[in-house]
């Protein structure tokens, strides 16, 4: 075998140690789990205000799911993108679920008022 996939290897074995990944856990799991209640009662907060949207377009309950899941998607890329990254990444986002059947303009409601989200410039 060549030597960097030994090295590869030796490396993935001593960083899945089951004592040292069990020691490292127990070290950040407080800082982790404060971190995920966080993102959590933002999570929640955002479908709320999705579900919000929802009641008022009147939008069937069996559709729900689908637009919650585009605002879940919508709050990932918030989490890594800003600006007028964001802006576009969240217009593929939209433009996928109207191509899933959708209605534009409640995604467009969840994007704007649940999300706090603006619509791409036109460049």
């Amino acid at each position: 075998m060549p030597s960097d996939v030994v090295r590869r290897i030796a490396y993935w074995d001593a960083k899945t140690e089951p004592e040292l990944v069990m020691q490292r856990l127990v070290r950040v799991r407080q800082v982790m789990r404060e971190r995920y209640r966080a993102q959590q009662v933002m999570l929640v907060e955002i479908e709320q205000k999705a579900r919000g949207v929802l009641n008022a377009a009147n939008v069937p309950a069996m559709f729900y799911i689908f637009y919650l899941n585009f605002a879940r998607e919508v709050y990932n890329r918030r989490l890594r993108l800003a600006g007028p990254s964001l802006a576009r990444e969240v217009n593929v986002l939209l433009e996928k679920w109207v191509g899933r059947t959708l209605e534009r303009e409640v995604l467009e409601r969840i994007r704007d008022e649940a999300m706090s989200v603006r619509a791409p410039e036109a460049e």
